[in-house]
C-alpha cells in the first residue's frame, strides 16, 4: 500500500506556487471537499494503526481482511485524491490566469508610458493648466508662506523674487504677510533668458486704504523696479441704523452695527438729559445716522461722526440731536432749536453703570443704622473709567475717611463734584490741574467703607451736597445769528437724507454730500 500511495502522490500534478495565491482563490465549496478528503485519509490511517496494535485480533484474520478490504479502499482513496488535485490545479490555473492578466496589463501600461512625463501627460488637463502670457494671478497667503516662496511657486526665478522682496522693504516688510492676505500678480509676455516668467506688476494691500505696488521698468543700468505706495480711493457714505431697545441702550446700539467709539460719544451726548437707569424702558427706540468711509467695493475703512440721533422714550418724550460745528470750530450736539445738549455737569459720569443706591435716607450697609446718603452710587466692575462731570480744577486727590480714594473737582464758584471709593487715579490728575468734561479722571474701585465695587458720586452747590438727579443745569451754548442760520440749513439737509432712507434698518447707505 505504501508503494501505491507513493506512486499516487507522485503522479498527482503539483500545484503551482505561491500557495498563498491558491488559498485565496479557493471557493468555500472546494475548500470543504479538500477537508473531507483529508479527513477520510486520516480516519483510514487511524483505523490501520489501531488494528495493528490491537491484541484481540488474530493476525491471520487481519491479513485476510486486509487483503479483501484494502484494495477497494485504495481505489476509492486514489480516485478522491486525483479528483481533488485536478480541481485544485484548475482553480489555481484560473487564479493565476486572472492575476497574470492584471499584472500584464500593468506592465504593458507602464511600458507604453515610458517615463514620468508620459504618465503626467495622461492626467486630466485641469491639473496642469496651460499658461498663456501675459497672465494675471491672484495669490492667497497660506500659513508658512513667504513672498519669495510664493513667487517661486509660480515659476519666478529665485533671483528675481529676492530682488522684488528687497525693493519693497523700505515701504513694507514682506515678513508682515499674514495668512489670508491677497497678492495681485501680473506676469509679462516675454520670459527671461532662462525661460522663467517675469513679473510685470505686483500689488500687496497693506491696509484698508493703501497698497504697495511694484512695476518693472527698464533703466540704463538694466532691469529695475518702480515701487510706490498707492492710496485706495475712499468714499464717504451715510449709514442709518437703530431699533427697539430690549435690554440697554448700549446693547441695542452694538446689535444695530454702531461702532463702539461712536456709541460712547452718543451716550455721552444724551447723558446730560437722560437717566439711563430710570428713563429708558423696554420698547423704547433708537434711530442713528452716522458717517462711514468705504472703498468702491463697499469695504468699510473707517467711520466719521454721528450726525443725527433720535431717542424715543415712548409717550414721555422724544429727543432729537444734531451735530454741528460753529464758526469758531467748536463741535457739539444741539436740539432742533439750536440749544446745546451740553450742560454744566453730567448726571452720570460713567458708561454702562447701574444705580445701586439713590440720594436720601437709607440703612447703611456697614454701619447698620439709618443715615442720610448724600450722593448716588453706581455699581460697576473694578477698573471702569470715571469721567469728569464738567470742566474745572482738581481741588483734592487722595484718601478721605470712609470714602477711600477720593477726587473733588471745582467747576465754578457755585458747583463742585466728588468721586469716592476709587481704585486708582488717572495719570495727570493732581490738585490744581485743569480737567475737561468727559475726561477720564479715575477708575472704579471699593476702597474705604464699601461692600462692593462702585462709584459714590456727589454734587455740591455752594458747598452743600445736593441730589444729582434733581438738578436742572443750564444749557452750555445757544446758537445765534449766522450760526443759527447755518445750523438750520444743516438740519434741513439731514432731514432730507433721512426721508429717503429706511428707518431702523441696519447699514442702509446713502450719499453724504451736502452734509457739513
Amino acid at each position: 500500500m505504501n508503494q501505491f500511495l507513493t506512486s499516487s502522490f507522485i503522479s498527482t500534478p503539483a500545484p503551482p506556487y505561491p500557495l498563498r495565491v491558491t488559498s485565496r482563490t479557493l471557493s468555500s465549496t472546494r475548500s470543504n471537499k479538500l477537508r473531507v478528503s483529508w479527513f477520510v485519509l486520516g480516519m483510514a490511517f487511524g483505523i490501520g494503526c489501531a488494528s495493528s496494535f490491537s491484541p484481540s485480533i488474530n493476525p491471520d484474520s487481519w491479513i485476510t481482511a486486509h487483503e479483501k478490504v484494502m484494495p477497494a479502499f485504495d481505489n476509492a482513496l486514489t480516485a478522491a485524491i486525483e479528483s481533488t488535485s485536478r480541481k485544485v490545479a484548475s482553480t489555481v490555473s484560473e487564479s493565476k490566469s486572472a492575476m497574470g492578466k492584471t499584472l500584464d496589463d500593468i506592465v504593458a501600461s507602464t511600458n507604453n508610458d515610458g517615463d514620468e512625463q508620459k504618465i503626467a501627460d495622461s492626467a486630466p488637463a485641469k491639473s496642469r493648466p496651460a499658461r498663456n502670457y501675459p497672465l494675471s494671478l491672484d495669490l492667497k497667503v497660506q500659513r508658512g508662506d513667504t513672498l519669495i516662496s510664493m513667487l517661486s511657486d509660480v515659476g519666478i526665478s529665485h533671483d528675481e523674487a529676492s530682488q522684488v522682496a528687497d525693493s519693497i522693504r523700505p515701504i513694507y516688510n514682506p515678513r508682515n504677510l499674514t495668512a489670508g492676505q491677497n497678492i495681485s500678480l501680473h506676469l509679462s509676455k516675454e520670459p527671461d533668458s532662462s525661460g522663467n516668467p517675469v513679473i510685470a506688476k505686483l500689488s500687496i494691500p497693506i491696509s484698508n486704504t493703501s497698497s504697495v505696488e511694484v512695476k518693472q521698468q527698464a533703466s540704463t543700468d538694466g532691469s529695475s523696479y518702480d515701487v510706490r505706495k498707492v492710496d485706495v480711493p475712499v468714499e464717504k457714505k451715510l449709514v442709518r441704523t437703530g431699533g427697539a431697545i430690549d435690554s440697554s441702550l448700549y446693547d441695542t446700539g452694538i446689535k444695530s452695527g454702531i461702532p463702539p467709539a461712536l456709541l460712547s460719544e452718543l451716550i455721552n451726548a444724551y447723558s446730560y438729559d437722560v437717566d439711563f437707569q430710570r428713563d429708558i424702558k423696554q420698547g423704547d427706540a433708537l434711530d442713528v445716522l452716522f458717517e462711514r468711509n468705504q472703498t468702491a467695493e463697499g469695504e468699510a475703512t473707517g467711520y466719521g461722526n454721528v450726525l443725527f440721533a433720535e431717542l424715543n422714550l415712548g409717550s414721555a418724550r422724544s429727543i432729537k440731536i444734531y451735530r454741528y460745528a460753529d464758526k469758531q470750530g467748536n463741535t457739539d450736539y444741539y436740539n432742533e432749536k439750536g440749544e446745546s445738549l451740553r450742560k454744566a455737569l453730567l448726571r452720570t459720569p460713567m458708561n454702562g453703570a447701574k444705580i445701586t443706591s439713590k440720594f436720601g435716607m437709607r440703612t447703611h450697609p456697614i454701619l447698620g443704622y439709618t443715615k442720610m446718603h448724600r450722593g448716588v452710587d453706581f455699581g460697576a466692575p473694578i477698573g471702569t473709567p470715571i469721567y469728569a462731570a464738567g470742566d474745572g480744577l482738581v481741588d483734592f486727590v487722595g484718601k478721605k475717611n470712609g470714602y477711600g480714594n477720593y477726587v473733588r473737582i471745582k467747576h465754578n464758584g457755585q458747583y463742585s463734584s466728588g468721586y469716592a471709593h476709587i481704585s486708582r487715579f488717572a495719570s495727570g490728575v493732581a490738585p490744581g490741574r485743569k480737567v475737561k468734561q468727559g475726561q477720564i479722571i479715575a477708575y472704579v474701585g471699593m476702597t474705604g467703607m464699601a461692600t462692593g465695587p462702585h462709584l459714590h458720586y456727589e454734587i455740591y452747590a455752594n458747598n452743600e451736597q445736593i441730589n444729582p438727579a434733581g438738578v436742572k443745569f443750564k444749557t452750555g451754548n445757544i446758537l445765534q445769528g449766522k450760526d443759527l442760520l447755518a445750523f438750520r440749513e444743516n438740519v434741513s439737509s439731514i432731514n432730507a437724507k433721512l426721508a429717503g432712507m429706511q428707518r431702523h434698518k441696519t447699514l442702509v447707505v446713502a450719499d453724504a454730500s451736502n452734509i457739513k
